[in-house]
């Protein structure tokens, strides 16, 4: 299953930071969903997730971050960190959908 751990220190002027581990598919998306979306509904402006320690992830899982990414407020954006090549792929898919949604990939 997947897991995000919120790093943030609390401090209004530090975005919102998280590590995505384990897997994320079809079987844990609604565990991942309620995860991702809590963290982005704390936000109050960029969230950056760093996914090095990420297994696997699945189109479902990719779409759930999108998803997610899109709640966040105004302007902000959900920045990816170490995507595994996999997940780039499906990002590079999906094309405009990414970028319209608020997704980054650093």
């Amino acid at each position: 299953m997947a897991a995000i751990t919120d790093t943030t220190r609390p401090s209004p002027a530090i975005p919102r930071q998280g590590r995505l581990t384990g897997h994320a598919d079809l079987r844990t998306r609604p565990d991942f969903e309620q995860l991702l979306l809590a963290l982005c509904r704390q936000a109050g402006g960029d969230v950056h997730l760093d996914l090095a320690e990420l297994d696997f992830i699945d189109v479902s899982g990719v779409i759930t971050l999108l998803r997610a990414a899109a709640t966040l407020p105004g302007e902000s954006n959900l920045v990816l960190r170490n995507p595994p090549a996999s997940m780039r792929r499906i990002l590079e898919l999906l094309g405009p959908a990414v970028t319209e949604a608020g997704v980054r990939v650093e």
